[in-house]
């Protein structure tokens, strides 16, 4: 028998864009073929031309853009990728989309139910209500609960996990031929990612759905994609069977990108071992608690008050790196901002070089922020636009008085070269800049006022595996410099193993365990530790998507009785309700709350 037809085929997909009276190609002769129920990943840097090419096949790139040629044919009906009406019959009943924020790609004005209901209503002209039944249906089938009740929600009450679900569901209620997932898990924690990559697998198989996978996490790809294309620069450079792809790469681009992985070769050594030498307590936390209010009702006097810290103990020493990891809603930046000072504790002590930071004059508070800075995740949002490169590092100089007149100009132009970037960048402003290159600003200006202790909060999780990995040994060489303290607040398990020396996992506000790395993710005594692990995928890992822990995240305004882990917990006892475990320190240093601990085997103590 002739081999079937392909579900998709993309032809020669070359894209330019407007500048002046030129056209600037960006995307070059970009040919692949999608299978019925395959999975084909997209996978390259930023800026490599993945989500221009698969916005070109539904029409939906930006208005300078422009199709210089290229022909597509799904289902066996070709057309001209320049042809917008043909593309926009397509979009919606032919081809779903998923994209990477869907608080941006959904409406905040239609509930959950009427924006799944009105691709129905639109492209089957179903009624509004047989449309809001099916959309019903549909929450139920990418797995949220009480959907009827999610139904009448809008996007803004449910958590990261349950919107990307809505997306999906949205992506997929006229059942189409084609799903395109554009970097759909970038943001996600390692359980929710493990749970919509699970659902991705479930749509290919039961509906025989073809799959297109963009992203630049490898290892995701390495468990959901059959083929591979790895665009550099507007072109595929190189494809093929995902095993032979990721394991005998036949391009120096694909090698570079699996080098950039943390435990590889490329990736290098960056964990300076500072646990191992005996150092002062730079940062002393002792029963943090940080509660805000909610409002039971927009017209509604009565408040309650959710605890999104309840009585976390930390300790960092000097010239280590201690990393926060746990799901969102855990607790991670609220710590990290009651450590600097953003936000007031609402109890408990926290403790800089060894003073209490609330019992500090405010004439003081100056030179101790100066002691103490912070890389936020997106640097974009966090570097003033108007501003360049030169005033947003000088500025910090000069505000404390570290510098004055020509020696500012000297001492940006030192910081530039300390973090890698060219001294000829200081005159850009942000929007001139890659990420990596606005990350590394960031981190200038933090290093500007010759901190003690720098808080990393997600500082590299948006940023290409490239990238990360040079900012990565960007903080790591800085660290054996300087001297500098991190806290080190991220969801990526991978990044904490190969960058930290000590490690808290937390859940809902609180400390779940605590200990070395070699304890805390070699062998973990918490099931909700042990869960995380579980749901990593692994670049060489077995195939197919590791178990999803179940569930979401309950909210911290209502949390479980006892043990808050336990509405998840595989081990879960009725005693585990009884009251919260108290956090118990071994000998050792590993500190587990948990009244089950596993061993070392994975099994109960």
């Amino acid at each position: 028998m002739p081999p079937a037809a392909p579900l998709l085929s993309v032809d020669g997909l070359s894209i330019g864009f407007r500048d002046r009276e030129v056209v600037r190609p960006v995307v070059r002769d970009v040919s692949f073929a999608i299978d019925p129920g395959e999975v084909v990943a997209l996978v390259g840097e930023s800026g490599s031309g993945k989500s221009l090419t698969a916005l070109s096949l539904l029409g939906l790139l930006p208005r300078d853009a422009v199709i210089q040629g290229g022909r597509m044919r799904l289902a066996g009906t070709g057309m001209a990728l320049s042809d917008g009406r043909a593309l926009r019959r397509l979009r919606g009943a032919e081809i779903g989309m998923v994209f990477q924020e869907p608080m941006t790609a959904l409406n905040p004005s239609l509930t959950v139910g009427e924006q799944i209901a009105e691709g129905l209503v639109r492209h089957h002209a179903l009624s509004w209500a047989a449309a809001g039944r099916a959309a019903v249906d549909l929450l139920n089938r990418v797995g949220i609960p009480e959907p009827r009740w999610r139904a009448r929600q809008f996007v803004h009450q449910l958590s990261g996990g349950m919107r990307q679900r809505v997306m999906i569901a949205t992506a997929i209620a006229c059942k189409p031929k084609l799903l395109i997932a554009d970097e759909p898990t970038t943001a996600l924690d390692v359980t929710i990612q493990a749970q919509i990559l699970a659902l991705f697998r479930d749509l290919q198989r039961s509906e025989g759905v073809g799959i297109l996978f963009i992203t630049h996490d490898i290892a995701a790809v390495a468990q959901m994609a059959a083929r591979v294309c790895v665009m550099h620069g507007g072109r595929i450079v190189e494809h093929g069977r995902t095993d032979a792809v990721l394991t005998r790469p036949a391009t120096a681009y694909t090698r570079s990108l699996l080098d950039a992985l943390p435990g590889a070769a490329g990736f290098g050594p960056v964990r300076a071992g500072g646990n191992d030498v005996p150092a002062e307590i730079l940062l002393d936390v002792r029963g943090l608690i940080k509660r805000f209010p909610v409002s039971a009702g927009f017209f509604l006097a009565r408040r309650r008050q959710v605890a999104a810290v309840a009585g976390v103990d930390l300790a960092v020493r000097r010239g280590e790196v201690l990393a926060l990891v746990g799901e969102s809603g855990s607790g991670k930046t609220t710590i990290g901002r009651c450590v600097l000072g953003l936000v007031a504790p609402s109890a408990g002590v926290v403790r800089f070089a060894g003073r209490d930071l609330a019992a500090i004059p405010r004439r003081e508070r100056r030179s101790l922020r100066r002691r103490m800075q912070i890389v936020f995740q997106d640097p974009f949002a966090s570097l003033n636009p108007q501003l360049s490169v030169r005033t947003i590092i000088g500025e910090a100089i000069a505000v404390h008085g570290l510098a004055r007149g020509p020696a500012v100009e000297a001492r940006v132009t030192e910081l530039l070269g300390l973090v890698g970037l060219d001294p000829a960048l200081a005159g850009r402003k942000p929007h001139a800049l890659s990420g990596g290159q606005r990350q590394r600003v960031a981190i200038a200006r933090a290093l500007a006022v010759e901190p003690d202790l720098i808080v990393a909060d997600e500082a590299v999780s948006a940023l290409d595996v490239s990238v990360r990995a040079q900012i990565i040994r960007l903080l790591a060489d800085l660290r054996a410099r300087l001297g500098l303290t991190l806290l080190f607040i991220t969801h990526d398990l991978g990044l904490a193993r190969h960058f930290a020396d000590r490690v808290v996992v937390l859940y809902l506000g609180r400390v779940m365990e605590a200990g070395t790395i070699a304890q805390v993710l070699g062998t973990p005594a918490h099931p909700y530790t042990a869960s995380l692990i579980a749901s990593e995928p692994h670049l060489h890992g077995p195939p197919g998507i590791p178990p999803a822990l179940g569930g979401d995240v309950p909210s911290p305004i209502d949390p479980p009785s006892g043990c808050v882990f336990r509405t998840r917990c595989p081990r879960a006892e009725p005693v585990c309700a009884a009251a919260p475990p108290p956090l118990t320190l071994h000998p050792n240093g590993h500190a587990v709350a948990c009244l089950f601990p596993l061993d070392a085997t994975g099994s109960r103590a």
